[in-house]
């Protein structure tokens, strides 16, 4: 039965994020949002990026707030296992609404680095699936991912093709030689994509990281992947985190064994009963109830769109959102 759960829940997963998935489209224009704002906002195929990108082509979301004083920093957001960042819309604009260029980025996420990974006997196998889906070279059999469909590559393009459609935007300044500039990033993510963002940082140096509900646990010998101890390029004082208590995929009790071994700021504070700057932790909690009840709810709670606890005008609720400000801002 140890074996089964792991790719039980996953299957399950799957099953939530491709529910009302979206078509995909170049372009979504410029929205007005609030008074003070414009939102540019883009949906960008990533093969009209690189006609070498021949797989997860679900549409990038990109935002950007002409009238916000911009930050200069880019804010980068990996969705959760098989979705796409139309999912995660909410957050993406928060983060353009705050004064930085922002991208929902599509990537090969499928079920697969879990499926290998959660069960083997070798520790390693989630660190080389995630160092394959990153940079496209060949680590592993858990995944089969290449050069021009990597993270990496994905990112490139994309920020060469926003400047080339939007030069008064500036996306030029995110690139040095035709490559993402990772000093001026922040990565952020959602399950899957939570654990790309701290294994990103940990390759190369960013602002910060943001996990959103997310691990790397080895069912098998019932312990983190080797990887999470592991020093990296980012201080881990640039390490944020937020999970649900009720996490109905990933267990808190393994997750708060996981922050401890990559020695995350503590301790968790409850973004329910307390308020920004949360004693300046880098480990939130919540047992905020989500905005619907299908399959594992409390694992996308804090930022898949659907899930999300909402205001009457579609906001996330001042909680969470106040949560977001935190994370992206401190």
């Amino acid at each position: 039965m140890k074996k089964i759960l792991p790719l039980y829940l996953l299957i399950v997963l799957l099953f939530s994020c491709k529910k009302n998935k979206p078509s995909d489209n170049n372009n979504s224009g410029n929205n007005n949002n609030t008074d003070t704002s414009i939102l540019s906002q883009h949906l960008v195929l990533p093969s009209a990026t690189d006609l070498l990108i021949n797989s997860y082509n679900s549409a990038h979301f990109v935002c950007f707030d002409s009238l916000v004083s911009p930050k200069n920093k880019l804010f980068i957001f990996l969705p959760g296992t098989t979705g796409s960042p139309e999912y995660y819309k909410l957050i993406v604009k928060k983060a353009a609404l705050l004064g930085y260029h922002s991208i929902g980025l599509m990537y090969p996420n499928s079920a697969d680095m879990y499926t290998y990974s959660a069960v083997s006997i070798d520790n390693t196998q989630f660190g080389k699936c995630r160092q394959e889906i990153f940079d496209g070279s060949n680590q592993t059999s858990g995944v089969n991912v290449n050069a021009s469909n990597c993270i990496k590559n994905r990112l490139n393009k994309l920020l060469i093709y926003l400047q080339q459609q939007y030069p008064n935007q500036n996306w030029q300044q995110f690139l040095i030689n035709n490559e993402a500039d990772w000093s001026k990033c922040i990565l952020a993510g959602h399950s899957q994509g939570g654990g790309h963002a701290f294994y990103i940082a940990k390759q190369v140096n960013v602002i910060k990281a943001i996990a959103f509900s997310s691990i790397d646990w080895n069912t098998t010998l019932n312990t983190s992947a080797d990887w999470v101890s592991q020093s990296g390029a980012t201080p881990v004082s640039q390490f944020f985190s937020i999970n649900s208590i009720n996490d109905q995929l990933f267990s808190y009790a393994n997750v708060q064994t996981q922050l401890a071994v990559m020695g995350l700021i503590g301790p968790a504070i409850n973004i329910d009963i307390n308020v920004s700057p949360y004693s300046n932790s880098h480990t939130l909690i919540t047992s905020a109830t989500p905005a619907t009840t299908v399959i594992v709810p409390d694992h996308n709670v804090l930022c898949l769109d659907s899930y999300v606890p909402k205001t009457s005008t579609g906001d996330a609720i001042i909680t969470i959102a106040n949560a977001w400000e935190y994370l992206i801002n401190q």
